[in-house]
């Protein structure tokens, strides 16, 4: 929650330097804290929350169904390509043969 258990306040995150308060600014916060996932009804609130609870996260970023990364992909997609060094345009490939 935010100030005051104002979800609608921008929140004040216990860990400052994790990749969730590099990446959930005030205007991303704006656009998406009302929103709600389509199959759990999860907010983005509720996936920053041990970024805003706690002071020893290094992500502090939890997805609460698979329609987070693509409701919240601007702070998702961020957040997954600094963490694991890839880059935006990278492609994930799969190679099955095991031979």
């Amino acid at each position: 929650n935010g100030a005051n258990g104002d979800i609608s306040s921008f929140p004040d995150m216990k860990s400052p330097r994790s990749l969730v308060a590099k990446y959930v600014t005030k205007e991303m916060w704006e656009k998406y804290h009302e929103h709600k996932t389509a199959t759990s009804g999860f907010t983005l609130g509720q996936a920053i929350a041990c970024a805003v609870q706690f002071d020893n996260q290094h992500v502090g970023l939890y997805a609460g169904d698979w329609d987070c990364y693509k409701d919240f992909s601007e702070i998702f997609d961020p957040i997954i390509q600094e963490y694991h060094g890839i880059k935006p345009d990278a492609k994930h490939t799969s190679d099955m043969d095991f031979s």
